[in-house]
Formats: structure tokens, sequence, C-alpha cells
């Protein structure tokens, strides 16, 4: 796609994240900055600032006098940020108090897109995103959100753990239909701390992925 001029850093790490997200940046791969630039439409300058954003929230790494590369899937990372994940999202959710209720039909709605059979790993885990998006879209903290937005971001190059069986997505499906009925009933901290146990849960079958991934064989 061509990139329009406006917010420019912005707009080309928001595409680079997509990039990560659907496997056009695999892990391990080095950042070709002149291909990229002519990919997107861009100079090399607005370019050079959306990876060191990157690199400056570990999306990327930079390499000394070679540039950046994406970093190589980590079971270790998975472990240790899915529960500060859970535990940031169970903040807000407390944080957006009574208001939060009102999600929980467009939660249930989302949620029900998880079920779509000819759904990519891909396009699952942009419709998890979106869900957990929504979940804490009512939180009235910016410097929480700006925290957790960082953060998520992070766990986008693990978008192909959505490879699941199918016993593991009706599980995260039935978690979040779950924390939606305590949100619409206004539970609203028993519907944050399952939103915490949603996520350590979830380490269990990305590790699962990362560890394929590592050793096809």
């Amino acid at each position: 796609m061509v990139i329009q001029r406006l917010n420019l850093r912005d707009q080309v790490r928001n595409e680079l994240l997509d990039w990560l997200s659907d496997g056009r940046l695999a892990p391990g791969q080095r950042l070709e900055e002149e291909r990229i630039s002519r990919a997107l439409g861009v100079s090399r300058t607005p370019l050079r600032e959306a990876l060191a954003s990157l690199a400056g929230d570990g999306l990327i790494e930079a390499v000394p006098r070679r540039g950046f590369r994406v970093p190589r899937l980590s079971a270790g990372l998975v472990q240790d940020l899915f529960p500060v994940i859970g535990s940031l999202e169970g903040l807000a959710v407390r944080l957006s108090g009574q208001q939060v209720r009102t999600l929980a039909t467009g939660l249930q709605e989302l949620n029900g897109r998880l079920a779509l059979s000819h759904l990519t790993p891909r396009q699952r885990a942009d419709a998890d995103r979106r869900w957990h998006e929504l979940l804490v879209s009512r939180n009235p903290n910016r410097e929480l959100a700006a925290v957790l937005e960082r953060t998520r971001s992070r766990v986008r190059p693990y978008a192909g753990s959505w490879a699941r069986s199918a016993a593991e997505l009706e599980a995260s499906r039935a978690e979040h239909e779950a924390i939606a009925t305590l949100l619409g009933e206004g539970r609203i901290d028993e519907a944050a701390e399952a939103v915490l146990r949603h996520w350590v849960r979830a380490t269990r079958p990305v590790i699962a992925w990362v560890e394929r991934e590592a050793d096809p064989g």
C-alpha cells in the first residue's frame, strides 16, 4: 500500500506492525530499508523513525552497522509477557467501572467471529486482538492505555499461534464468553480476574506453537 503523508512515522509503524502479524516480516529476518521504503512509497527518513520506534518497544532489534532485524520467537517472552498483559487488561477493566457493562454485547458478537471455520490463523488473531481492544476501550487512564498498547504490540509476531486445535479455540472462545457475561452482570472484579486467568492459560498453546516453529521436524 502507499502511505498518505499525515502522521507519516506512525502510519509506517502501524503498517510494519501488520507485516509482523501476517508474516511478511518473519522471525530472524533482516529488514531491508530500501525495499520496504519502496513498498510503502515513503522516504528512508520516516521509515527509520518508525523502525527506531519499533526497536524502542522491543518489536525489532537494532544490529550495529547492519540496521534492524525481527527477533526470533521466544517461549520465555511469552511466559513473561502474557501474565503482564492480563494484569494490565484486568486493571483497565476495573478502572472502567460500570461503563464496561455496555460492552458485553459487542464482545459477544466479536467472539462469534472466532468460531468461523474459514478464518486463517492470522485472521483469528486479528479478531482476537479487536476483542481485547474493545474490552479495554472504556479505560479512562491514558497512561495505562499507552503502556498496554506498547506491551500488547510485542506479541503481534505470535499471530501464527492461532493455528490451534479445535479444543484450544473453543476454550479461548468460552473464556471470552464468560468474561463478557460477567461484565454484562456488572461483576467487574470477577471479570478482571478472569481476564488474567485467560492470558495465563494462553501461554501453554502459544509456547507449544513457538517450540514447533523452532523445530518443525
